[in-house]
This record gives C-alpha cells, structure tokens and sequence, in this order.
C-alpha cells in the first residue's frame, strides 16, 4: 500500500537521539494518533530529544502540516481501516496504538479493524484524554459551525485565532478540526457499544476541563481483556506535557494490568 496515495501517512524521527542512523533500539512501536486538527509535529516536537523518540510512529492525517492541501478525511472507519493496513504493512512484531482526545476514537476503530481481519492485535490500545465511547457526547459537533467548533473546544487550551496570526492559523486549522470533530460526532452516533479483546490502558489528566477521570475510566467497559486507568498531572494535552503517558505504554506488560 502506498501510504501517501492511500491518505494515511506515518511521521518519525530520522535519526536516534544522539545524532547518526543507526537502527532503532529493540522494544514496543508506539503507532500515535494526535488529537483534532493537529498533525504529527504535536507529538514529535515535544519528544525531540527524548530517547523515547526512536518509537514514536505518529499518523499523519491530510488536510494538515506537510499535507495541508489535501482534502481532509471526516470518516473514522475510515481512518481506522487505513491504519490498520498501514501498521500491518510493517510487520511490527510488538506495537501499541495510543490515542490523544480525537485520536483515541481512530485508535479504537484501528484495533476494531485489526479483529475485523483477524490480524495480530495491538499489545495495548491506549486512550488519553477521551471520554469512553458510549457514554453520552458532551457536545453535537455536526450542529456547529467551524468558529463554533474553535470555541467550543477553546477552554481545553491549545486553540487561539487571536492576533495578527489568527486569521492565518484558523485558515490553516479550522478545515481539519472541523472534519475531525465532526467525524467524532458521526462515529459515536452509529458505534453503540464495544468491546474489543485487547488490553486498554485509559489516560486522563487532572486539570482538564473537558474529560474528567469519571468519563475516563468507563473504558473498562470497552475490552474483555485487562484494563488500566492512570492520572496525569496536567489539562487536556498532558501526553505532549511529559514523558511519563508514553513510557508507560513502553514498558506495560499484562501483570501490570489492573481489573
């Protein structure tokens, strides 16, 4: 599959931390997925320099960064298929999937995908800052204009179209917010309940306004397999904030698991 052509595409880093090519060091590939409206540089930029970086595959969706003039997609099924094909195509022996906010529902429907081909599944479906899919939307996305969309999610950080680069930014972000939290929307209209048969480790920061801990930890109910719920200091873009959310990923094993 060509990934470009395919509208999926991967992001990593070129080189190990400290400067040559040399291989990647031996452990889990974490396949990332970045919260609405934002493109791959929301997780490297953060991770440049950490030895963490060498793991770190992060989806880059068109309609953003170094495919901003491609449609968007507003499909999670979609998505979730196109991933699925993309992380079986690199025969990656031990991967996870990690969602941040949007992310988390593209990652649900990756794995969902993956059992649906009766592919090796993902060691750890992990969901940061998303409220568990069955448990009712805090808000209808399909009912709001794009400005509406911005200020609907403003209070969470990370989205300000004031100043003299505002107009330049909303041009830039405003087309793949929309689509994503749209295709929010529709997804969890059609999803109903699911349960997928991998472990899930579900992620919820302690300042975030948006996605409180008790519409975090509901996640249980979506796996048959082992399930885990941790706190992190900070709002709603706590995995980009510190090492710790994707280190944790790193090193799970399944005694790690909390029932």
């Amino acid at each position: 599959m060509n990934q470009e052509h395919g509208r999926l595409a991967l992001r990593s880093f070129r080189t190990p931390p400290t400067g040559g090519d040399g291989p990647a060091p031996p452990g889990r590939t974490v396949y990332c997925v970045p919260a609405a409206g934002t493109g791959a540089r929301s997780f490297l930029l953060p991770f440049a320099r950490s030895p963490l970086r060498t793991h770190l595959r992060v989806v880059q969706l068109p309609g953003r960064e170094d495919r901003l003039g491609e449609p968007c997609l507003d499909d999670i099924t979609r998505m979730g298929a196109l991933l699925a094909e993309t992380v079986l195509s690199e025969g990656t022996d031990d991967f996870a999937l990690y969602g941040h906010s949007f992310g988390a529902l593209v990652a649900l429907e990756t794995t969902r995908a993956l059992e649906r081909l009766r592919a090796p599944a993902p060691a750890l479906l992990t969901v940061a800052a998303c409220a568990a899919p069955h448990l009712p939307q805090a808000v209808r996305f399909d009912r709001l204009a794009p400005r509406q969309i911005a200020r609907a999610l403003r209070n969470l950080g990370g989205l300000d179209f004031d100043g003299p680069l505002g107009e330049d930014m909303a041009a830039a972000v405003l087309p793949a917010l929309t689509a994503d939290c749209r295709a929010c929307t529709r997804y969890l209209d059609a999803l109903g309940q699911v349960s997928v048969g991998c472990p899930v480790l579900a992620q919820g920061g302690t300042r975030d306004p948006g996605v409180p801990m008790e519409r975090i930890t509901p996640w249980q109910d979506c796996t048959t397999s082992a399930f885990t719920a941790q706190t992190y200091p900070g709002g709603h873009f706590f995995p980009l904030e510190s090492e710790h959310p994707l280190a944790a990923v790193l090193d799970w094993q399944p005694e790690h698991a909390r029932t």
